[in-house]
């Protein structure tokens, strides 16, 4: 019973961070989309962690 506990703890924290995850990466893909719409020829992307314009 203890290791099925442990399981169920574990799988739960997993999909947290799997949701927190999938969040950061729709935020980042907007605020992607929103740059080379207002920024026309510049590109924007991202570096580690951090989203860097370019021209």
């Amino acid at each position: 019973m203890h290791g099925l506990m442990s399981y169920r703890r574990f799988g739960r924290a997993w999909s947290l961070r799997s949701d927190q995850t999938l969040v950061r990466a729709r935020s980042l893909r907007s605020d992607r989309a929103w740059l080379e719409l207002e920024l026309g020829r510049y590109v924007a992307t991202e570096r580690n962690g951090r989203l860097v314009v370019m021209q």
